[in-house]
């Protein structure tokens, strides 16, 4: 595999650092415990006020990002407009975060992480992430990369819409949380995937965060956070959604919670009759590996992750398959039902700092 690759825990040294970590924890083990157990309270429980589908914008979003779109290319500059301009339209601060980098094969391309926050100045954020950059084939110039990642850049910008009455009224100007949306530019290798050769936006990204100091003034007896990417109270990346009944399992303990909230929307919906057939997406279970992916410099600076990407990976992965005729229409209306109003349950309880680093600085 040349991307996300799933392996033993005992293989990766990045796996080896994260139960480093975990182990790390000491006394420090139960706190972080009810931490969880509180993250997963805001996060979860029953379904009071569910949002409408917009369908119509969903499909206008895929199909404005289905192009191929390799860096430094055409249509790779017409999705990064497309993205600033549809995050500006749903009222985001947006920038875009650009640099260039020599890469095997192609030279040296200019990348831009597109980032939009609503309550820039907030004291932590919910960061939600996916990379808008298609796979450079030399042989295929047309592929489009659907489920990695055109669907999680649509649903992200859908969620933003379908929720956009909460998050422009109730929510904006809060100063406990902030709401981030973050399309990671470059995370496809251009030649074999290596830890050099793959994420390039992500690890840009996140050096940028770890390197500002925060200037954030805390009230309260809120710790305040030394560096911008501490800000980040978790991190949680879309990755190869769109195929026929997706699973998603949870990787990391600090964040399972979470997931379980997400394991509990999902029953919920599906009990209330919201949601589209019988496959269960999200497994309450820990997976038994690790999956390559843009969130490995934020995990290296110890920034919690929520991980949902679909393992196995889909039969279209990296072929050119891999388009709008092999998406799975209720999958995918699926995942926008659980994940916006998973979304909306963590900004809505949020009351308190939620601190679910493996270790404390």
């Amino acid at each position: 595999m040349w991307k996300m690759e799933l392996v033993p825990k005992s293989l990766p040294l990045i796996w080896g650092l994260f139960c480093l970590c975990l182990l790390s924890t000491d006394s420090a083990h139960a706190q972080q415990q009810q931490q969880q157990a509180r993250a997963q309270a805001q996060a979860g429980g029953n379904i009071a006020s569910p949002w409408s589908d917009d369908e119509a914008h969903s499909n206008r979003t895929l199909d404005s990002i289905l192009v191929p779109r390799v860096v430094g290319s055409r249509g790779h500059q017409q999705v990064r407009d497309y993205l600033v301009q549809s995050l500006n339209g749903l009222g985001f601060q947006t920038e875009v975060d650009e640099f260039k980098q020599r890469v095997p094969v192609l030279g040296e391309l200019t990348f831009g992480n597109v980032v939009g926050t609503i309550n820039p100045r907030a004291q932590n954020f919910l960061a939600l992430a996916c990379h808008y950059d298609s796979k450079y084939f030399p042989n295929d110039p047309g592929f489009v990369g659907a489920t990695d990642s055109a669907v999680p850049c649509a649903i992200l910008l859908n969620t933003a819409k379908t929720l956009s009455s909460y998050l422009t009224k109730e929510f904006r100007n809060r100063s406990d949380v902030g709401l981030m949306l973050i399309f990671f530019d470059g995370e496809e290798a251009f030649k074999e995937w290596t830890n050099a050769d793959s994420v390039y936006g992500s690890k840009h990204l996140a050096s940028k965060l770890a390197r500002t100091p925060s200037g954030v003034q805390a009230g309260g007896q809120a710790q305040l956070a030394s560096r911008n990417i501490d800000r980040i109270e978790v991190l949680v990346l879309l990755d190869l959604i769109g195929a026929r009944n997706p699973k998603f399992s949870s990787f990391y303990e600090n964040t399972h919670g979470l997931h379980s909230s997400l394991v509990q929307i999902e029953k919920s919906l599906r009990a209330a009759g919201r949601l589209e057939g019988n496959n269960n997406m999200f497994l309450n279970r820990l997976s038994g590996g690790f999956v390559d992916d843009d969130h490995r410099p934020f995990l290296e600076e110890n920034v919690p992750i929520l991980h949902l990407v679909a393992t196995p990976f889909p039969d279209t992965w990296h072929t050119p398959r891999d388009n709008a005729a092999n998406l799975h229409w209720p999958s995918i209306r699926n995942f926008n039902r659980v994940f916006r109003n998973f979304v909306y349950e963590y900004l809505v309880r949020h009351t308190a700092p939620i601190n679910l680093r493996f270790y404390r600085t």
